[in-house]
């Protein structure tokens, strides 16, 4: 599988940085990753079928196809939930070593970024592409975020939360007030 490294959401993004710790490849073939699945989810076709957002004709249809075109969002979609569920063990002794050494984590991004502040607010918000260091305690909660499936949002307002941190209050307090808004997300990168 080639795999992108990068994301434009923040589930997709922390799983992709956690290929990077994988033992294993994952399985290639569509039919190999759908069998995966299918074992992920008890061997329920009609719960993989909702988990990919299809029919269980449309899941049929794949399985019975011998090829699928890499574009096709539903070959994505597979393939973003096998990214999900590869290597869970790997995955949390990842993050447990990352958290019990100090806990950083470097961040890439292309996106429209706003602010507000305590005096008011900014204007609209503007295209940003950042590399910034998130510094404990916004990786730990990015990962307990992840291992509980919050929600693209959740996990949204404590990126939002991370970066108004490392890129307003690296030598300031955090009172002063400023928050950011990561929108329209192009690309999204971790690294650890």
């Amino acid at each position: 599988m080639t795999l992108r490294l990068s994301a434009d959401t923040v589930q997709e993004a922390l799983d992709r940085a956690d290929s990077r710790h994988w033992t294993r490849k994952p399985p290639h073939s569509t039919n190999a990753r759908l069998a995966y699945l299918l074992s992920q989810t008890r061997q329920d076709a009609t719960a993989l079928a909702n988990l990919l957002h299809v029919t269980s004709a449309e899941l049929e249809a794949l399985r019975a196809s011998p090829r699928t075109p890499a574009d096709d969002l539903l070959h994505q979609a597979v393939e973003r939930e096998v990214l999900r569920y590869w290597q869970p063990r790997v995955r949390r002794r990842a993050h447990a070593a990352i958290i019990a050494n100090n806990g950083q984590m470097m961040l890439s991004f292309r996106a429209w970024l706003g602010f507000t502040a305590a005096a008011g607010s900014s204007d609209d918000p503007r295209l940003r592409l950042l590399t910034l260091s998130l510094q404990s305690p916004y990786p730990h909660h990015l990962f307990t975020a992840r291992h509980r499936n919050a929600s693209e949002a959740e996990l949204r307002a404590i990126l939002n939360n991370a970066v108004s941190a490392c890129y307003f209050h690296r030598n300031r307090p955090t009172s002063t007030g400023e928050t950011v808004s990561l929108e329209r997300i192009d690309y999204l990168e971790f690294h650890y």
